[in-house]
């Protein structure tokens, strides 16, 4: 039965400092994956979905160093193609929610875009469980009579958390207790991988007849296809090349050869239409990329979900997209938003691609901002999150049509200072094993290999719900139901 994680008073605090928080563009609202229409701006409205899975693949006990423990192993997503995607937690105060829905993102937009050992994280997901899947040498290295796959992946999850929530915590197993002990003591900054599937601009515009772009494809797969919406391509819409001279779609609005990483996109509609929209759709079949970071699709504090980070995969269908918009004459907006961790902020940017000005408003539940952008030029407002606080922002565009983006803050993690040289005792063994998903193929070797990895908080998929209460969040001036309970089967000691 999954036990769930109460959060504690330290979790309290963090969020009533981080809403005293004000970065710049005269807006207080909250902040975290981002969302337009339903997908995760932090990636650029890119990234593989997957859906959170009942239970735990491989765990064990872990002694979280407060006097409470938590089961950490391996978290399995499942991908909409039916792809078993394996991850741990990096955001141990969080709890999971049931069958939560979850988009592959960027550092930036997670916790990791203020933890300086985000690198060390990276390192641990290469050189242990499951992407080394020679278990007898992962004992080996870490001093260990042996190990199983519960304790490697107890161990490696215990290691992470030392890093990502910056907890003394180690697996009750003592043989396992040695492998985290040899994961921190060697763990080096790797830089973060790059994106499965990104674009670099979610939402382009221009006079109709001009050149809308560019859209740069960045890309881990080895090609990627594009494809105009069907009511666009009928409408006359094309890919060209910078130029714009050179069709590079065909009637059906499908580019005739596959983009790969680097290559940019240019769309343009005929001169003198009037104005209209457009969609690229892009999609490839890759694995994806071991560090790349999962994040909550759940707008709401109650079906918010906590932060995961990805182990292995099989390969995966990732899909990605962006508008285009244009109209003959008058202002040209486009307008799109990202989360900026670093900052504590949303990032709106709103870009003017007519021949004359552009005015709109940036609106939240607590404030608004009128912004007129010149034409040909671009603006940003930043606004300010409330770590743990629901927001969504809003901004009117053309025709009476309105952007949304809306989603959690969850930018910071909670925990005690990390032990240079930690070292524990141990008493029992791991919890039993699901069934294995399948893994990545690659040889086991000490230094890579490949397999997969969970986290979570127990074998079937009972929840035992509780309240920890609510909290008056400074500046805001507003309540917010504090997020409930983990899926660590966290327990006192």
């Amino acid at each position: 039965m999954f036990q769930m994680q109460q959060r504690g008073i330290a979790r309290m605090a963090a969020v009533m400092l981080a809403s005293s928080l004000t970065v710049g563009g005269g807006l207080t609202v909250a902040s975290a994956a981002v969302a337009d229409s339903g997908s995760d701006m932090s990636t650029g409205g890119s990234g593989a979905i997957a859906t959170l899975q009942d239970g735990m693949q491989h765990y064990g006990k872990v002694d979280l160093g407060d006097g409470g423990y938590a089961d950490g192993g391996v978290i399995l997503l499942k991908g909409a193609d039916g792809s078993m995607i394996e991850t741990y937690c990096i955001d141990l105060a969080m709890e999971t929610k049931e069958h939560a829905q979850y988009q592959e993102a960027g550092w930036a937009s997670t916790s990791l875009a203020n933890n300086s050992d985000a690198g060390k994280i990276n390192w641990i997901l290469q050189n242990s469980y499951p992407h080394i899947t020679d278990l007898t040498v992962l004992a080996t290295d870490a001093g260990a009579d042996s190990l199983s796959e519960d304790q490697a992946a107890a161990a490696t999850q215990a290691a992470i958390w030392h890093y990502s929530d910056h907890r003394d915590a180690f697996p009750v197993d003592g043989e396992a207790a040695k492998l985290t002990k040899y994961l921190e003591a060697n763990a080096k900054d790797l830089k973060e991988p790059n994106p499965t599937l990104g674009l670099s601009q979610l939402s382009v515009s221009g006079k109709s007849g001009a050149v809308l772009g560019p859209i740069t494809v960045s890309t881990s797969g080895g090609s990627v296809s594009v494809q105009l919406d069907s009511a666009a391509a009928g409408a006359g819409v094309v890919l060209t090349d910078k130029s714009g001279a050179t069709v590079l779609s065909d009637k059906s609005g499908k580019l005739t050869k596959p983009a790969k990483d680097g290559d940019t996109l240019y769309l343009k509609a005929p001169a003198g239409a009037s104005a209209g929209s457009a969609t690229v759709s892009t999609s490839t079949t890759t694995g994806l990329q071991i560090g790349r970071a999962f994040t909550s699709l759940g707008y709401t504090p109650e079906n918010h979900s906590q932060t995961l980070i990805l182990a292995g995969s099989q390969p995966v269908t990732v899909k990605a997209s962006a508008s285009a918009s244009w109209a003959p004459t008058g202002p040209a907006p486009a307008v799109s938003a990202a989360v900026d961790c670093a900052h504590n902020a949303i990032v709106v940017t709103i870009a003017n691609n007519g021949d004359q000005p552009f005015g709109t408003t940036v609106t939240s539940d607590h404030g608004s901002q009128p912004v007129s952008v010149p034409a040909g030029q671009t603006k940003t407002v930043s606004v300010p999150g409330i770590q743990g606080a629901a927001y969504k922002i809003d901004v009117p565009v053309l025709n009476g049509q309105t952007k949304e983006f809306k989603g959690i803050l969850d930018c910071h993690v909670v925990g005690g200072t990390p032990s240079p040289a930690p070292s524990h005792s141990a008493a029992s063994s791991g919890g039993p094993a699901a069934p294995s998903a399948p893994s990545s193929s690659a040889s086991p070797s000490a230094k890579g290999g490949s397999s997969l990895a969970f986290t979570g908080g127990g074998g079937s998929a009972g929840l035992i719900a509780g309240v920890a209460g609510a909290l008056v969040l400074v500046g805001a001036g507003a309540l917010y139901a504090m997020r409930r309970r983990g899926r660590h089967g966290r327990t006192a000691g």
